[in-house]
């Protein structure tokens, strides 16, 4: 079979056209013809791939064909239908080739995965040929190496390929020896759903999610592994309610969670804003009841569900349990009832002195840093961060980036990026660093800084002559906040020149750009430009959010044009595009510049009616609003009853608030 493949390959090469450099390009549909025609046995197949150069060293390790984009330094270079091979060399030494490698192949390094583009007769012939002939533990371990690599979804080739060859081959499984995988079983399809999730491909996670279910119980049932890999793909989208709904169809199936399916569903409940975080946080007795102690990646992510809350205190407490030393018996006295189980063992509670057994990373603390900040204490977020022995790494400076810029202290801020640049690869700073840089300065109101940062971020990339500043790939978010940083500052000329500068450097503008530049316009009482922006995102297929009509509302309301606000909400409706407490937040504050007190508060009601969240802004609108209808009416008695029914209102919103 070798030889008469051999044969094949020096026929077919002598056709080939020849490239300029003598090279021949060997058909790839000509090459599978020639092998489906003869029907070449496994060792033919793995000879005539070899002449190609696709065989990897894993395959001679274990004696089959491997994913064509991996190679070795004996490998040549990578083409996408083709390789070019010199025709004779490969057709006489295909076979003395593969011998030689096979038994040398132990030696070599695992292969390096390159970007290639792999045809669609490669696809098929390597599935049908090789990967239903791998053992379940080397299928799985094929897949994850290549979902790591740029042509990650070649995985849900695989995946579908062997799917469909099992409902035909299923009824010959007992006659096949070995572990042959034809139907994958759990853990491969768990890989594929981890795969698509860690890619963001949320489709792929829930049709392999469907496709496990109606397997019904066996070997391709959901486990616990799989029901936590869908609860981080889904989480990762702030679908919180549906994370939440797995879990508890998890426990009807009677499988048991583990530390890794809390960690995943308290971090999926935390991106949910408060109702989200509170049940996040109710998860704390049923991991007790499950007998799971929590380790680092529980309470990062409940350190992050208290942040949102804006509890503070249980924030600490866990730092403080799950650091060097666990907290003392003082610290549990006043402790959160559903956070008082963390720190006991058993019956007994751990003593102040006693080591803890975790040792908290840089995600822990920075988790606090965020969490700090969240809840109105960025002091404390900063002290943290300066105490003996704290872990500087690039995540834990950034959130210190982030604190600073909370206490309008944007000078350290800068300090602390510069200092990055300079401290090596542990510190190097990213592109959330210069998010959370450019944020500070937006904060600060220093939007002369913020548009010169991104100047030396773009000579950086040009030249390394600046220490100061590390080169990045400038991004649409850092061209974002640079323009909020300007319209935030009245400077709208500013963040148009930034707005017209991203097509020159091809930066793509999304929906949330055009939003940042209307409200640029809003902010400076420049309506005809703001509608004018709008119509253009229209023009161009984006679709409007509720900040793009924020920014619409901000001129006519700074005028207390109520009556246009009214009319731009009435849009959204049209768009789809549900009102959030900053749309009426602009309604209310539209009322309050016409004095239309009453209308103000009867818009309040309306929003607590709906279920919306009042925040801080909504809480300083609403009080000023009473102080002055107090001073509007001149009847004592009038007065009277309009403040008392203000501070009712402040009073409802603040117990739904929480913190207020």
């Amino acid at each position: 079979d070798v030889q008469r493949l051999v044969a094949m390959g020096t026929s077919v090469a002598a056709d080939a056209t020849l490239s300029s450099n003598g090279t021949a390009h060997m058909p790839s549909k000509a090459l599978r013809a020639q092998c489906c025609s003869t029907r070449p046995s496994r060792r033919a197949v793995i000879s005539t791939l070899a002449a190609r150069g696709c065989v990897t060293t894993r395959l001679y390790r274990l004696g089959r064909i491997s994913f064509a984009n991996a190679r070795c330094s004996h490998n040549a270079q990578i083409n996408q239908a083709s390789r070019p091979v010199s025709a004779a060399i490969q057709s006489s030494s295909a076979s003395s080739n593969l011998a030689n490698m096979t038994s040398t192949a132990r030696t070599f390094s695992r292969p390096e995965i390159v970007s290639t583009t792999v045809s669609e007769d490669m696809d098929s012939v390597l599935v049908r040929q090789v990967y239903r002939e791998l053992t379940s533990r080397e299928l799985n371990q094929e897949l994850q190496t290549l979902g790591a690599s740029q042509n990650w979804r070649f995985v849900f080739k695989i995946f579908d390929s062997l799917c469909e060859i099992s409902s035909v081959s299923y009824s010959t499984r007992e006659e096949r020896k070995g572990d042959a995988c034809l139907l994958p079983n759990s853990y491969i399809a768990t890989t594929v759903l981890s795969i698509a999730g860690r890619h963001g491909d949320l489709d792929r996670v829930r049709s392999t999610w469907t496709w496990m279910r109606a397997q019904g119980p066996g070997r391709s049932a959901p486990t616990a592994w799989t029901y936590t890999a869908y609860i981080q793909a889904v989480g990762a989208f702030g679908r919180w309610e549906e994370a939440f709904d797995v879990y508890r169809e998890m426990r009807s199936e009677g499988v048991t969670p583990t530390s890794h399916t809390y960690s995943a569903l308290i971090r999926a409940g935390a991106k949910g804003s408060r109702a989200g975080a509170t049940a996040a946080v109710a998860l704390v007795a049923k991991m007790r009841a499950d007998g799971i102690k929590p380790d680092v990646p529980i309470t990062s992510a409940l350190i992050c569900a208290y942040g949102v809350l804006g509890q503070y205190s249980n924030a600490e407490r866990m730092l403080r349990a799950i650091g060097n030393r666990v907290g003392g018996n003082q610290g549990l006295q006043d402790a959160a009832p559903d956070t008082r189980f963390i720190f006991t063992e058993g019956s007994e509670e751990v003593s102040a002195d006693a080591p803890s057994s975790f040792s908290p990373d840089a995600r822990l603390y920075t988790e606090f840093i965020i969490a700090a900040c969240r809840c109105g204490r960025p002091s404390s977020a900063v002290e943290v961060f300066q105490s003996p022995n704290f872990p500087k790494t690039s995540y834990t400076c950034t959130a210190a980036i982030k604190a600073y810029g909370e206490l309008f202290e944007w000078e350290r801020a800068e300090d602390i990026y510069i200092l990055m640049c300079k401290g090596g690869d542990c510190m190097a700073p990213n592109g959330i660093t210069c998010s959370a840089l450019l944020s500070a300065y937006e904060k600060c109101g220093q939007w002369r800084r913020a548009v010169v940062f991104l100047s030396r971020l773009r000579a950086a990339r040009r030249s390394s002559s600046d220490e100061d500043f590390n080169a990045f790939e400038i991004e649409e978010i850092h061209y974002n906040i640079a323009i909020s940083a300007c319209g935030k500052c009245g400077k709208w000329t500013y963040a148009e020149r930034l707005f017209d500068e991203m097509v020159k450097y091809d930066v793509s503008r999304s929906t949330i750009t055009y939003s940042t530049l209307i409200a640029a316009y809003g902010r400076s009482g420049e309506q005809k430009r703001a509608s004018a922006r709008y119509t253009e995102m229209l023009a161009k297929g984006l679709r409007p959010d509720d900040y793009t009509f924020v920014g619409l509302m901000l001129s006519p309301a700074s005028c207390g044009n109520l009556n246009t606000c009214l009319d731009i909400k009435e849009q959204m409706h049209a768009h789809g595009v549900v009102p959030s407490v900053h749309v009426y937040n602009e309604l209310i504050r539209a009322a309050d510049v016409a004095r239309r007190y009453e209308t103000a508060l009867e818009i309040f009601q309306e929003m607590i009616k709906k279920g919306i969240e009042p925040n801080s802004t909504t809480r300083e609108l609403v009080q000023e609003i009473g102080k002055k209808g107090v001073e509007y009416y001149e009847d004592q008695q009038t007065a009277a009853n309009f403040a008392s029914f203000v501070a009712g209102l402040v009073g409802v919103a603040g117990m739904m608030a929480g913190r207020w």
